[in-house]
């Protein structure tokens, strides 16, 4: 293991022992971690996670996928310290530098669009670099929220975006999965199309 990554657990403890919660109570945040991330941590079709965007309540997500080859994705460099040991401090639509074609079998990609990736071209730019990086068969999860201040463009005119096909998602037995009625926020769950998932 890592210092950077013994340091990280090291200080999730320490919060954890001193009452301070690291997790974010936003209902869709409570959707990710207790309905979504078991499911991934469960199955053995998803080893090589890639997790996009790092903040505070991101910090024990690391040691939640410890048993995956778990990486993240942060575009400020000050979030880092809350990422992966593999960390990478970029723009989502570069991600095809740090991962090599069908490398991932899943991404997650939750509260980016219309939080800073808001420019038509960078979206289908980040879309067809996860495209290329996640395997045949492999899992999208896009979660973002429907309200015109996040909203910078409808997703049906995301081009990239029709690359995937939408799948069922077991636990919640359905493609999309409305996890907040505030922020109405959505979980969006596609497969890369081209043969049956691994």
């Amino acid at each position: 293991m890592s210092f950077a990554r013994q340091v990280r657990i090291a200080m999730h403890r320490r919060l954890m022992a001193w009452g301070i919660d690291t997790r974010k109570k936003r209902k869709d945040r409570i959707v990710l971690e207790t309905v979504i991330f078991p499911e991934l941590i469960r199955s053995s079709e998803y080893q090589r996670i890639l997790f996009v965007g790092c903040a505070w309540y991101t910090l024990h997500y690391p040691q939640l996928f410890r048993t995956k080859d778990f990486s993240t994705l942060e575009i400020n460099p000050n979030e880092a310290r809350f990422g992966a040991a593999k960390h990478h401090v970029d723009s989502c639509e570069h991600l095809d530098r740090y991962y090599r074609p069908e490398e991932l079998d899943c991404i997650l990609f939750n509260g980016i669009f219309g939080f800073g990736l808001d420019e038509p071209l960078a979206v289908e730019r980040t879309f067809s670099a996860m495209h290329a990086c996640l395997r045949t068969g492999g899992l999208l999860v896009f979660g973002w929220n429907d309200l015109d201040a996040h909203r910078p463009f409808p997703i049906e005119d995301i081009e990239g975006l029709r690359q995937f096909q939408p799948t069922i998602f077991p636990p919640v037995n359905a493609s999309i999965l409305a996890s907040d009625s505030i922020n109405r926020h959505e979980f969006h769950f596609f497969r890369k199309p081209g043969g049956p998932p691994r």
